[in-house]
C-alpha cells in the first residue's frame, strides 16, 4: 500500500422580533387546542423510578399513525398537538445542535400556497408567522426559509421571488436575496445562494426540464449583498457533518459542477473566509478533514487547523474516515492485496491493518481487523476508548461492526448468506460478552443493537405477533429481557436534536405510544387513537 505522509497535525443569541418585520408576515389563527394527553401512569414494574423529562429541552413525539399529528413538548410540558394535516418539526442550530424553535405548517385556504407557517419558541409562542409554506434551517442567528415544494424533484424547475428568504433573528433584519434564488447555505459570515437564471423565452427540451442545469449557478455574497464568488453550471451540496463535530468547517462550501450536457461533473470546495478553491472533493472524513482526488491520488486535507488547507497524507485508494492520528481507506475489492473491506492506517507509527468492517456514530469510530483487533476511538480527539480482540469464527467470511458511544457490537458471519455465527459485545471497561445467535433465533426473527448507557449496551429482538403484527423485547447485553411485549421500539431519537435522556426510547405498547425507560415505565405517553390512524405505518418506529 503506497502512502505519502506530508504532514501530521490536527490541531443564546437573543431574539428581537422587530415591529413590522417583513411585509408578508401576518398574524395567524392560534394553535389548535391540546388533546387529552398527559404523562402516563407508571406501570407496575420492578426497578428504579423513571428518569425525568423535565430538562427544558424541546422534543417532538412523532405521531403513531401518520407524518402529521406530532406532539411538541418542552421538558415534560406539552406545548402543542398538531392536527394530522399539519407538519411540525424542530429547528436546531446547525452550528451547535441546540434547539430553541420548532416550525409548524398547516392548511390555510386563501393563502398563496394554500398553507401557512409559524416559527415557535420554547414556550410555544409564535415568533414569526407567514401566509405561505416555508421550510426552515437555522445557522447561528440566521434563519433560512425555502419553499418546500422546491425540494421535490428539480428545485430550479419552478421557483419565484420570495421562495428563498434569510432573516437574522437577532436583529429582525431580512437580508438581501437574489430574486432568482431557490436555495441558500450559510458559510461563515457569508450567504451562498443557488440561483437559476432561466431566460424569459425558455422552452424545456422535455417534460422534466432536464436542461435547466445549464442555467443554474452558485452566488456567494456578504450580508450587504455584495457578490464575492460566482460559479456557472453549479449547485451546492452538503458536508453532511454532524453538529456534534466541533471541528467541522463552517466557512467551506461544496460546489457541485454540471457538464454542458446536463450530466453531473466534479465537486470542488470553496472557502468564504480566504477565497481558496480546491478541486476533486470526495467526501467529508471527520474531525475537520476532507478527501480530495487529484492526479490519480487521494488526498486527506485538513481544513480546520489553519486558515489555509493543508494536505496531511496521500493514498492510492479512497479515504473514508479520519480521526486525529489515523485514517481509514477503502481498497478496491478487485485488487489482489485487498484482503479486507477497509484498511486502517496509524499515521504516527505507520502501522496498517486490514479490516473486516468499520462502524461509526456521532461520537465514536470502531474497527474490527482481520488479526482480531477491536478498537473504539473518540472521533474528535483520536483517544482510544476500547482496545480488545475477537477471535474469528470458523470459516469467517465477514463481520459487521456497529458503534454505540464507547461500545461496539460485532456480528460474525461464517458464510455468504449473512447468517450470524456469533455476536460479540465489547465495552470500554474491558467488558467482553458473547451472544449465541442460535439461542436468540429461538425467540426472535431479528435482533439489532438499540443504544448504550453507562451500564452497558441494550438491543431489541422482534418476532411475529398476532396477525401480521410484530412484537418487540428490549434485552440487555446478556440477552435477558428487560422490557417485553412492545408493539414497536425505536432509537430514532438517539444522537440527534430530539435526543432523549439516557436509557429512554420511543415505544408503542398496547394502546399507548410515547417514551419509555428500561423499567418499562412511561415518561410520557398518549393514546394511539389521538392520531388519525392507529396503525404503525410510518418511518419513525
Amino acid at each position: 500500500m503506497k502512502r505519502s505522509v506530508l504532514r501530521i497535525g490536527c490541531a443564546v443569541l437573543s431574539l428581537s422580533a422587530a415591529a413590522g418585520l417583513l411585509a408578508s408576515c401576518s398574524l395567524l389563527p392560534p394553535a389548535s387546542p391540546l388533546p387529552d394527553s398527559k404523562p402516563a401512569q407508571a406501570e407496575e414494574a420492578p426497578g428504579p423510578a423513571a428518569a425525568s423529562l423535565d430538562d427544558g429541552k424541546l422534543r417532538i413525539l412523532y405521531s403513531n399513525g401518520s407524518n402529521g399529528g406530532n406532539t411538541v413538548l418542552c421538558g415534560n410540558t406539552v406545548l402543542y398537538q398538531a392536527a394530522s394535516s399539519e407538519t411540525v418539526y424542530l429547528v436546531p442550530d446547525t452550528l451547535t445542535g441546540t434547539v430553541r424553535y420548532y416550525l409548524r405548517q398547516w392548511s390555510a385556504p386563501g393563502t398563496p400556497t394554500g398553507r401557512a407557517t409559524a416559527l415557535c419558541d420554547r414556550s410555544g409562542k409564535e415568533i414569526l408567522t407567514f401566509d405561505r409554506a416555508y421550510d426552515a434551517v437555522l445557522t447561528g442567528s440566521l434563519l433560512v426559509l425555502t419553499a418546500p415544494e422546491q425540494m421535490a424533484y428539480a428545485p430550479c424547475n419552478n421557483h419565484a421571488a420570495g421562495d428563498c428568504r434569510v432573516i437574522d433573528l437577532a436583529t429582525g433584519e431580512e437580508l438581501a436575496v437574489p430574486e432568482n434564488a431557490y436555495g441558500c447555505s450559510v458559510a461563515g459570515s457569508y450567504l451562498a445562494f443557488e440561483v437559476c437564471n432561466v431566460p424569459a423565452d425558455y422552452v424545456p427540451e422535455n417534460e422534466w426540464g432536464d436542461d435547466l442545469t445549464a442555467y443554474c449557478a452558485v452566488q456567494v455574497q456578504d450580508r450587504q449583498g455584495e457578490v464575492v464568488y460566482q460559479a456557472e453550471l453549479s449547485g451546492l451540496s452538503s458536508f453532511y457533518a454532524s453538529s456534534s463535530d466541533s471541528s467541522a468547517p463552517t466557512d467551506w462550501l461544496v460546489v457541485s459542477h454540471y457538464n454542458e450536457d446536463g450530466t453531473t461533473g466534479a465537486d470542488s470546495l470553496y472557502s468564504t473566509a480566504t477565497g481558496e478553491e480546491l478541486t476533486g472533493f470526495q467526501q467529508y472524513t471527520g474531525a475537520g478533514t476532507v478527501s480530495l482526488y487529484n492526479s490519480g491520488r487521494y488526498q486527506l486535507v485538513d481544513l480546520a487547523s489553519t486558515e489555509q488547507s493543508a494536505v496531511l497524507c496521500e493514498f492510492d485508494e479512497p479515504v473514508r474516515y479520519y480521526l486525529p492520528g489515523a485514517a481509514i481507506t477503502k481498497p478496491d475489492a478487485s485488487t489482489p492485496e485487498a484482503s479486507g473491506r477497509y484498511r486502517f492506517h496509524d499515521l504516527l507509527t505507520g502501522e496498517e491493518k486490514e479490516l473486516y468492517d468499520v462502524g461509526i456514530d456521532d461520537a465514536t469510530l470502531a474497527i474490527y481487523a482481520l488479526d482480531g483487533t477491536v478498537r473504539v476511538f473518540d472521533r474528535q480527539t483520536g483517544v482510544l476508548l476500547t482496545d480488545t480482540a475477537i477471535d474469528p469464527v470458523e470459516n469467517q467470511v465477514r463481520a459487521h461492526v456497529y458503534a454505540e458511544n464507547d461500545w461496539v457490537w460485532v456480528a460474525q458471519d461464517d458464510n455468504d448468506n449473512y447468517v450470524n455465527t456469533a455476536i460479540q459485545i465489547c465495552g470500554p471497561d474491558g467488558t467482553h460478552k458473547t451472544l449465541d445467535p442460535r439461542t436468540l433465533e429461538e425467540a426472535y426473527t431479528h435482533y439489532y443493537p438499540l443504544f448504550s448507557t453507562a451500564d452497558g449496551l441494550y438491543f431489541y429482538g422482534c418476532c411475529n405477533g398476532p396477525g401480521s403484527s410484530w412484537l418487540y423485547d428490549i434485552l440487555d447485553s446478556d440477552g435477558n429481557v428487560v422490557v417485553g411485549g412492545l408493539r414497536s421500539c425505536s432509537t430514532y431519537y438517539a444522537d440527534s436534536a430530539n435526543g432523549l435522556p439516557e436509557g429512554v426510547f420511543a415505544a408503542v405498547k398496547g394502546f399507548e405510544s410515547g417514551w419509555m425507560d428500561l423499567t418499562g415505565q412511561w415518561l410520557y405517553a398518549e393514546s394511539i387513537f389521538a392520531s388519525s390512524n392507529d396503525e404503525i405505518d410510518n418511518g419513525f418506529f
